[in-house]
């Protein structure tokens, strides 16, 4: 199938099987360019050479859910049995070793064939001894004593499992995990901590899983459906047999190469990655030199020797209801959306902090801000969210020139704050330019392309363990989810029409929601991941440490939270 995806009749010899129903089946497909990077592909070129790099580690995704009142155990376990049944990836394994027949250029970065792409194999739902594992293997209970040990006891394994993924084995499975943290009283709050492999998950997912979970704990809905394996992030924008391995040169036109055209001029504004006191050289390793050592195999700079001890500092703020409501209502009156307020924010905010506390003069520097996308919306927009699958992806906004303390002037204001919804405004213009332009699917094949012809995950690594970026390649990022009782909620057996998420199931209302994806190796210099839930928006402030400290990361959560309720004053 143009797709790659098989499904399988576990009771024949490899044929692809007729029935409808994917309880009966295997189903297989070899996995995306996006999901190779998540998992992450391993080149066994290098881990044999004496002072090759350790595995490359994978790309975790965690979420932490605060409920007002505790699940009983067997009914979360049935909860996530049902999960296992419903959704493909969350009983997935991963086979195939990914190394190609030869690498062809000099430095070992360009590949070429794939005889044995990595896949993720999904038994059938009705066949737990294929499967190897359900919610015994899945659940894991911490009891507690106290409201305040519940806090640290959560906070704990979220940033455990925002940087160590050594729990997860891909080969075997799962591909994730839940905690239960729990005082003695089933009407005492408790936290439900979900751990992704960040491969089989994105923010949406793990809302949907999340909602699917707390209705069957309270007895509310019918079964989950049972879907078919979710199509790969590239198949669902470009469509069906117009990947990279499917068209090659035929799917690059003239957008393409003007996408990448603007891509490669973005260096030339030259925008700042690292504080200054962390500044090695005048591009960061960002610039076309730093481009040239990573290709030819070496990271720029040289190999930063503290940058496997890199590791995520994380804060969590809410925004009140007034709050969030009234930043939601001057969104509407300035024309953008609250994504583009949260990106006017980080830059801004950025400004602060960029000179690392040691005022020497005021510059006025460019700011890249990353701006986490849901690509689901662009494209041939295929996947419909119907079951567990990540469909992140992203693109890259410059702000700027801005002077530096551009966000302390602003929050010091008394009046509503033009340089903050210019800011909007500007990344409104170049969201809807990139839409328009057709960026999405643009973006899609050139890192498909990219992916498959050359050993990507390798790159990623030697920007790791650069010292002049220290794995640094934005400014800032972003990554808003929205208003979670507007997603759709799992497909349910006898349901004609999809409902919404609730943030309510029984007594088991949902209080507050964080979630973050690791920056720690390479990525944003200061991150926020957010979503809103019961009309508060939630926010999640998880940079790197040591480059942002943990005293740092803090006040810039403060200022940044600080900015927001400025800005509609």
């Amino acid at each position: 199938m143009a797709s790659g995806i098989s499904t399988t009749d576990d009771t024949t010899d490899g044929t692809e099987g007729q029935s409808s129903k994917s309880a009966s089946r295997v189903l297989s497909r070899s996995l995306g360019s996006q999901e190779l990077l998540m998992l992450p592909r391993q080149y066994s070129i290098y881990l044999n050479k004496p002072e090759a790099p350790a595995p490359f580690p994978q790309m975790n995704h965690v979420c932490v859910a605060l409920l007002s009142a505790t699940p009983p155990t067997e009914s979360l376990k049935a909860a996530i049995d049902d999960a296992l049944s419903a959704h493909p990836l969350l009983r997935a394994k991963v086979s195939g070793s990914g190394e190609p027949e030869k690498r062809i250029d000099l430095f070992q970065m360009v590949r070429e064939g794939n005889p044995d792409p990595e896949r993720f194999v999904a038994p059938p739902a009705d066949a737990p001894e294929l499967i190897g594992f359900g919610a015994e293997g899945i659940l894991r209970v911490v009891d507690l004593s106290s409201d305040a040990e519940l806090r640290s006891s959560w906070e704990a394994r979220f940033r455990e499992d925002l940087d160590d993924g050594s729990w997860c084995d891909t080969a075997n499975g799962p591909l994730w995990k839940v905690e239960l943290h729990r005082m003695a009283s089933p009407d005492a709050p408790s936290a439900l901590v979900f751990s992704f492999n960040h491969c089989i998950s994105d923010q949406s997912s793990a809302n949907l899983l999340l909602d699917q979970i707390l209705a069957n704990v309270a007895g509310e809905l019918n079964t989950a459906v049972q879907a078919e394996m979710p199509l790969s992030l590239e198949e669902s924008v470009l469509g069906i047999g117009n990947k990279w391995e499917d068209v090659k040169l035929d799917g690059m036109g003239l957008g393409t190469a003007l996408y990448v055209a603007g891509k490669a001029a973005e260096g030339f504004r030259s925008p700042v990655i690292v504080p200054d006191e962390e500044r090695e050289d005048t591009d960061g390793g960002a610039g076309f030199l730093g481009a040239l050592s990573t290709i030819s195999g070496r990271s720029a700079g040289g190999t930063d020797a503290g940058a496997s001890a890199r590791k995520s500092a994380v804060q969590f703020r809410t925004l009140s209801s007034d709050g969030t409501t009234s930043l939601l209502n001057k969104c509407r009156s300035e024309g953008v959306s609250v994504t583009n307020a949260l990106t006017a924010a980080a830059a801004l905010t950025a400004t602060d902090f960029i000179n690392g506390g040691q005022i020497k003069e005021e510059k006025e520097r460019n700011y890249k801000v990353l701006q986490s996308l849901d690509m689901r919306r662009f494209g041939e927009q295929l996947d419909q969210l119907e079951s567990v699958a990540c469909m992140a992806g992203s693109m890259d906004l410059m702000l700027g020139p801005l002077p530096d303390l551009s966000g302390e002037g602003a929050r010091a204001t008394t009046s509503a704050i033009p340089i903050f919804w210019d800011l909007a405004r500007e990344g409104k213009k170049q969201t809807s330019a990139f839409v328009k332009s057709g960026g999405p699917g643009h973006a899609t094949r050139v890192f498909d392309f990219a992916m498959s012809i050359s050993d990507m995950n390798n790159l990623v690594h030697l920007t790791a363990e650069s010292a002049a970026s220290q794995g640094r390649a934005y400014s800032a990022g972003v990554s808003n989810v929205g208003v979670f009782e507007r997603q759709r909620a799992v497909r349910r057996e006898g349901d004609t029409d999809r409902g919404t998420l609730k943030s309510k199931h029984g007594k088991y209302g949902i209080e507050e929601i964080y979630f973050a994806t690791p920056h720690s190796r390479s990525g944003c210099l200061y991150q926020v991941s957010s979503m809103t839930v019961n009309g508060k928006m939630m926010l999640t402030f998880h940079p790197a440490k040591p480059i942002v400290s943990e005293g740092t990361n803090k006040a810039f959560a403060d200022a940044f939270i600080e900015l927001l309720e400025a800005s509609w004053k």
